[in-house]
C-alpha cells in the first residue's frame, strides 16, 4: 500500500514537471517570436536610413517636392511714346478759328494737317492768291536742339507779337523763299514757317512776323 503510493505521488511530480515545461517553453516561443519581429523591423528601417543617406546628407524621399524657384523681375524700358506721355501737352494749331485765318489772308478751305518732326500736330494754309503758305507746328524740341542740328542758319533773337522769338531760315534754302520764327513755350516750342509759292511773293520773314503778330492770343 505505501509503495503504490509513493509510486502515484512520483508520478504527479513528473506530469506537473512536464507541464511546467511546456508552458515555460511556449512563453518562451512567443518572447523569442517578438524580439525576432522587433528586430526585423529595426533592422528594415535601418537599412531603409542607410539607403536614403549618401555621403552623411540625408537625400529627399520619393514623392518630395522640390522648391521652386522664385521669378525674376523684368525692367522693360519705356518706348518712345511713353515717353512723350510724360511730356506736357502742346497746342495744336490746327484749332485756330477759320476766322482768323481768314484775317491773315489765308484760305481755312486749305487746311492740311501735318506732322512735325516728334509727331506733333500741326497745320498749314495757303494764301488767297496761292503765292506762298503758313505752317505752324508745335514741338517738343528746343531751341538749342534746332540750332545743333545743323540744318538751319541766319538765327536773329527778334519780337514777335510781344514774345520773345527766334528768326532763321532752312540751310539749303540758298534762294531765301522761306522763313521759321519760333516761340518758346511750356513743354517747346510753337513755330511759324512761311513759303513761297510764286516768284512774285512778299518777303517770307515779313509775312510770318504779321502771321504771328495777329496770331499771338493763341500762346498768351
Amino acid at each position: 500500500m505505501t509503495g503504490n503510493v509513493k509510486k502515484a505521488v512520483l508520478v504527479c511530480v513528473v506530469g506537473a514537471a512536464l507541464v511546467l515545461s511546456g508552458c515555460t517553453t511556449a512563453e518562451d516561443k512567443d518572447a523569442g517570436a517578438g524580439t525576432t519581429t522587433g528586430s526585423v523591423t529595426v533592422s528594415a528601417a535601418a537599412t531603409s536610413s542607410a539607403t536614403n543617406s549618401i555621403g552623411g546628407q540625408q537625400e529627399p524621399t520619393l514623392g518630395a517636392e522640390k522648391p521652386t524657384p522664385a521669378p525674376q523681375a523684368s525692367w522693360t524700358a519705356p518706348t518712345t511714346a511713353e515717353s512723350r506721355t510724360s511730356a506736357p501737352a502742346m497746342w495744336n494749331p490746327c484749332a485756330i478759328a477759320d476766322a482768323d485765318i481768314a484775317h491773315q489772308g489765308l484760305r481755312p478751305e486749305s487746311k492740311q494737317v501735318v506732322e512735325g518732326s516728334d509727331g506733333e500736330p500741326g497745320c498749314r494754309w495757303r494764301s488767297a492768291t496761292d503765292a506762298f503758305e503758313v505752317t505752324i507746328t508745335s514741338t517738343h524740341q528746343s531751341l538749342q536742339d534746332v540750332e545743333q542740328s545743323g540744318r538751319y542758319t541766319d538765327f536773329a533773337a527778334v519780337r514777335a507779337g510781344g514774345h520773345d522769338a527766334t528768326r532763321y531760315r532752312a540751310a539749303q534754302d540758298t534762294n531765301k523763299i522761306g522763313c521759321y520764327v519760333s516761340i518758346t513755350v511750356a513743354g517747346g516750342q510753337t513755330v511759324f514757317v512761311t513759303r513761297n509759292l510764286k516768284s512774285d511773293a512778299l518777303e517770307p520773314c515779313g509775312v510770318t512776323q504779321r502771321v504771328v503778330d495777329g496770331l499771338t492770343g493763341y500762346l498768351s
